[in-house]
């Protein structure tokens, strides 16, 4: 198994500089293997990882889990041989925070990896412009924001995973179905995904009937200390509070020091948090939540598929734990990145794809018309395409394609998530699939 960052405190991890950081996730991404901590650190991590005689990806994460999933993905590929006849190198990396993503992604770019994964809007988007000079194509699978279906990208971007303009109006049915008619809603200042959300949902939330009284700007990064931003909030007298702090552990540190206010509504939560264990492990006390917590998100497989069962079942077998949510699609960009590789490879004859070739050969290996194929087939999948067969992926997220903006459409599945205060864990039964069409 590979480094479990959350092995080391968060204290002395936070207080780690950049290059020894890197240092510690050299395990994870596969270039330093057989390495011991005698051995000196290299003077570029991330340029170190790379290995010259295999097909190099790499992906700047934001937690554990969603690092995991690649580097499930990347060993079940090179056990079926790997891509045009290489192996794939995952370099796997989790950020800490947007400056952190943004240094490690441009090395990454810098050191000529042709395609990247890359989790967040507001950290595709800072890593955009270098992409777009290098011609590099970034796929994502936690990122919500609108303005990456707008913003000039080359057709370099590409989702796996729902945008907030199809995501957030589920969220507000979640609050009005629960009676909630008055909406506070809080989210960080300067996020795209929190502006996205906050742009969204108060006219979804006002066509049903209900009312966004106000909304609160938290600085981002600041995770402690809400108290006067929670007086706005209070203040307002709502019967729902949308908590969009991205950051699941600061949002939950929201809640924590709301408790004095003995709020009897309902917190709603989006993606960012619902579903996510890592805010339930946040919070000081959930029995004291008295009004309970609940949400809605598009980022776990759809259950009764053949494929999510397949990646559950291996992601159980390596990592003795069920995947979280983000992980099934993160696990799926891998998986299309060697299928479009090895279509690039195909269609140029080049064993090196360059990274717009890989681009374009993205939505032939994931749309139809082709074989459909799912990962656990994966080696098949390869042969497939070695042949010059069309394929269409249907992965362990669901079965989409991508529409001209990178964005998906197709059944999409929608987890409706309810907190289990006693548990201490995130009730996920209930899941519906919305039709998002072209």
């Amino acid at each position: 198994m590979p480094f479990n960052t959350n092995t080391a405190s968060s204290a002395r991890r936070r207080a780690l500089p950049l290059l020894a950081a890197l240092a510690l996730l050299v395990a994870c991404g596969g270039g330093g293997g057989g390495k011991d901590a005698s051995t000196p650190l290299p003077a570029n991590p991330i340029q170190a990882m790379l290995d010259p005689n295999a097909i190099n990806i790499g992906s700047v994460g934001w937690r554990t889990s969603t690092r995991d999933a690649v580097l499930l993905a990347a060993r079940q590929i090179n056990e079926a041989g790997g891509v045009l006849g290489k192996r794939l190198n995952a370099i796997a990396l989790v950020a800490r925070d947007n400056d952190e993503a943004q240094a490690m992604g441009q090395q990454l770019l810098d050191a000529g990896v042709q395609i990247l994964n890359v989790s967040t809007s507001t950290r595709v988007l800072s890593l955009l412009p270098l992409a777009r000079a290098k011609g590099v194509p970034i796929l994502t699978e936690s990122s919500s924001s609108p303005t990456l279906s707008t913003v000039a990208d080359d057709d370099l971007m590409y989702r796996i995973g729902v945008s907030d303009v199809d995501a957030t109006p589920v969220l507000a049915k979640v609050a009005f179905d629960a009676g909630k008619r008055r909406a506070v809603v809080v989210v960080n200042e300067g996020d795209a995904f929190g502006a996205g959300l906050n742009s969204l949902f108060t006219p979804a939330f006002q066509a049903l009937g209900g009312q966004v009284v106000r909304t609160v700007a938290i600085p981002f990064g600041l995770k402690s200390g809400f108290d006067s931003y929670l007086k706005q909030v209070f203040e307002a007298k709502p019967d729902v509070i949308l908590n969009g702090i991205l950051a699941a552990d600061i949002a939950a540190n929201v809640l924590n020091e709301a408790l004095p206010y003995n709020y009897p509504d309902l917190w709603l939560l989006p993606g960012t948090a619902a579903g996510n264990q890592t805010f339930v492990d946040n919070l000081a006390n959930p029995n004291s939540i008295i009004g309970g917590a609940s949400g809605s998100a598009a980022t776990i497989g759809v259950y009764g598929s053949a494929s999510y069962r397949a990646f559950r079942s291996a992601y159980i077998a390596q990592y003795g734990g069920e995947p979280q949510d983000f992980t099934a699609p993160t696990y799926d960009i891998v998986m299309v990145m060697a299928l479009a590789i090895e279509r690039a490879g195909f269609s140029s004859g080049s064993r090196n794809p360059s990274g717009l070739q890989i681009r374009d050969a993205l939505r032939l290996v994931m749309n139809g018309p082709g074989d459909k194929v799912g990962p656990q087939e994966i080696g098949a999948a390869l042969a497939a395409v070695k042949q010059g067969r069309d394929i269409d992926y249907s992965g362990a997220y669901a079965d989409i394609d991508w529409d001209a903006r990178g964005d998906v459409v197709g059944l999409v599945p929608f987890t409706v998530f309810q907190l289990d205060r006693a548990a201490r864990r995130w009730d996920a039964s209930q899941q519906i699939l919305i039709a998002l069409p072209r």
